[in-house]
């Protein structure tokens, strides 16, 4: 039977794998990847270096991994929240986001390692990222209207009034979370009130795309 080594957890366990992931988001969330070490991870994790190294390539690889983690509960709760067989109302809109402030509410970890990590991702990071954007980009096209016209200028008008108002709708929540970090300026405002206030500029957001698609050309 495997026992510990010097006080820490055996290597080959198989969820020691997901325990090592666990514990990097905690470590790149609180120190970013430059000033985080395998050691600091396997302290984390109460596990020895060569237990991290039994597992993973390397600090590089357990990033992304977390990252991953990150994207794929972010993916999860937006799906349940509103299936993309659904189409997207209001109603739609406002489930995804406080699903979406939930999430960050239960998961501090996770919501603290997108902040620090996404905006400087690169390589296979990046194109996660990316894959991750693009995704909920076209998702949040469901929420504004069609507004279809065979005027070009006015067609081309309109792609660019509505890419602007889905990566407002996107970014608003992004930008709030990092605000609402410890130390931010919006940390000392009470929770729900911050909540509903993006949920009133979300929806304003939509209603302004939907009063430009309605005017004429």
């Amino acid at each position: 039977m495997a026992t510990k080594q010097n006080g820490k957890q055996p290597a080959h366990r198989p969820s020691r794998r997901q325990h090592i992931i666990a514990a990097a988001v905690r470590v790149f969330g609180r120190n970013g990847f430059a000033e985080t070490s395998v050691q600091d991870i396997a302290d984390e994790a109460e596990v020895v270096p060569t237990a991290v190294y039994y597992h993973f390539a390397g600090k590089e690889e357990l990033l992304e991994l977390s990252m991953r983690r990150v994207f794929d509960q972010l993916n999860a709760v937006v799906e349940a929240a509103r299936p993309e067989s659904e189409p997207g109302d209001a109603e739609g809109l406002v489930r995804v986001i406080d699903a979406v402030w939930d999430w960050v509410e239960k998961n501090p970890d996770e919501a603290r390692l997108y902040q620090v990590q996404v905006a400087s991702a690169n390589g296979n990071l990046k194109a996660l990222r990316d894959e991750f954007e693009q995704r909920h980009i076209q998702r949040a096209y469901d929420y504004l209207p069609d507004g279809t016209t065979r005027n070009p200028r006015a067609a081309k008008s309109r792609h660019a009034s509505q890419a602007l108002a889905v990566r407002t709708l996107i970014s608003t929540t992004i930008l709030v979370t990092a605000l609402r970090a410890e130390g931010g300026p919006l940390s000392e405002l009470p929770s729900r009130s911050v909540q509903e206030a993006v949920r009133a500029l979300a929806l304003r957001i939509v209603a302004a795309d939907r009063g430009s698609a309605a005017a004429p050309a």
